[in-house]
């Protein structure tokens, strides 16, 4: 009885009932949490989203009400936090995953790259930049495979070169073109398949041949031009050289920015070593 009359227990009890009511009303927080300033720098924010709206600038009422509303907004954002409702929502984490990578890699996409960066980067992937061949051609559908056809179709092609039949009275009905001027290998692989578009290149041009397979069967095929695919100088690939560069830089820097974050967490996977 007598230590509860004493002047440093009665202290330290209500400073222990203090601490108590400010740790369950949440206001223990540092007070600065609770000081919202509104800047010239967020109204003229403010001021240029509406314009972006409605063309012209908003009234001095308008204004105000944008104000109240973005300190509405911070308040309740604000409050949410101290909730904790942030937590364990799958959108919330999607898009504050997608705001850091973009306040990671902004620099990056700032960046231009010198001629000598980009030339050099042409020059190790040359394939992917190189100009595709061109084709004029004609094609007939035969139908799907059969090797008892093989006699037939090397009759058909021999009547062909010779001109005794011409090729709309040859083939079978199909919905591809019969007909293909400057045609890519690209285009001809999207409409034929690849396998179709990498044979024309061991081809001869003026004379019927084949049978060619495609994904749909088989096809006779008379090339009456092809332009040989060359390299790509800088000038004829800059922007998707560019594009291309700046996509693998990213990732490089992502994945580096990645590993510099982790090496400071531990992570525990449940089942995993």
């Amino acid at each position: 009885m007598k230590l509860l009359k004493e002047p440093l227990v009665h202290f330290l009890g209500g400073a222990l009932l203090v601490f108590a009511f400010f740790w369950a009303t949440g206001s223990n927080r540092d007070p600065a949490d609770y000081e919202i300033t509104i800047s010239e720098t967020d109204i003229d924010r403010l001021k240029a989203g509406w314009v972006q709206n409605f063309r012209r600038a908003p009234t001095e009422s308008e204004l105000d009400g944008l104000i109240d509303q973005e300190i509405r907004e911070e308040i309740y954002y604000r409050e949410a936090l101290r909730l904790g409702l942030d937590r364990n929502d799958p959108v919330i984490r999607r898009r504050l995953f997608t705001k850091m990578r973009f306040l990671d890699n902004e620099e990056m996409v700032a960046k231009e790259p010198t001629d000598a960066v980009l030339q050099k980067w042409l020059d190790e992937h040359p394939k992917r930049y190189a100009q595709s061949s061109l084709y004029d051609l004609e094609q007939i559908y035969l139908g799907q495979p059969d090797t008892r056809d093989d006699a037939r179709i090397a009759q058909l092609i021999s009547d062909l070169n010779q001109g005794t039949i011409q090729s709309e009275d040859a083939g079978r009905p199909i919905s591809l073109p019969g007909q293909l001027r400057r045609a890519e290998t690209a285009d001809i692989s999207r409409q034929f398949g690849e396998k179709f578009a990498s044979s024309l290149a061991g081809l001869e041009t003026g004379n019927w041949q084949g049978p060619i397979l495609s994904g749909f069967g088989l096809h006779l095929v008379k090339i009456t031009t092809k332009i040989p695919g060359k390299a790509s100088r800088l000038e004829d690939a800059r922007q998707r050289v560019t594009n291309d560069w700046r996509a693998a830089q990213t990732e490089t820097q992502e994945e580096a920015t990645l590993n510099r974050y982790r090496e400071q967490y531990d992570v525990t996977v449940t089942g995993r070593r």
